[in-house]
């Protein structure tokens, strides 16, 4: 599970970079044109010239406020983890169930998202009424993303979707949104959405997944 709250950070953190990196198309154009007008006018002209300057320092002073805004940008993730469900060992084995929430997200100047992953994983440890622990120390738990069509939702779904396709809908729909926004999406009192334009992709409880986006960037540096 590690290996994955750290893929997530690390795939956001790159979606960053890239941002910073990524040269601006109108910049490359008017210096491809202010090169241009230089070659063309053999002679000199200080009308035009001084057109040139002004427009290169109108070139810089966009470049610098892209740079700027790019460099606002900043990642965040953040983790709910709480235990779900269990039952005491008596004249049966008991059981704990443990689930966890992890968040990546990207967010601008704004606190706007403009990036989010998000997973999670579900920990079953049985427990004997002597006391034992079933599960060995080095069990790893698959996250639902990697379940993929194996987790097994898609069948019960309402909808025909699978937990991964509805958590991707999820975070392709909060892409603009503060967490404010995120917080104000309408559910019932167990978190499932009841906003028209979300739950016809999305049915599963997203309670977890806004506490989880919340300490995201309220840890985004």
């Amino acid at each position: 599970m590690k290996k994955q709250f750290l893929f997530l950070t690390a795939v956001l953190t790159t979606l960053v970079l890239s941002g910073c990196s990524q040269p601006n198309g109108n910049t490359d154009d008017r210096q491809n044109g202010s090169s241009g007008t230089v070659v063309e006018n053999v002679v000199p002209n200080h009308g035009n010239t001084q057109q040139n300057m002004d427009s290169n320092q109108n070139t810089t002073s966009g470049t610098n406020q892209n740079e700027q805004t790019d460099q606002s940008n900043r990642t965040g993730i953040g983790i709910v983890s709480y235990l779900n469900r269990s039952q005491n060992a008596g004249d049966t084995d008991g059981s704990a169930e443990i689930s966890t929430v992890a968040a990546a997200v990207a967010v601008d100047g704004e606190d706007r998202i403009i990036g989010c992953s998000i997973d999670m994983v579900e920990q079953k440890l049985e427990i004997s009424n002597t006391g034992a622990i079933g599960s060995p120390a080095n069990t790893q738990y698959s996250t639902k993303k990697e379940l993929g069509d194996s987790y097994g939702m898609k069948a019960a779904s309402e909808i025909g979707k699978e937990w991964y396709e509805q958590i991707e809908s999820f975070e392709q729909y909060v892409i603009g949104k503060t967490v404010e926004e995120i917080n104000g999406i309408k559910t019932d009192d167990h978190g499932y959405v009841q906003d028209n334009s979300l739950n016809s992709s999305v049915t599963i409880s997203i309670s977890d997944f806004q506490a989880a986006i919340t300490k995201a960037v309220e840890n985004a540096q």
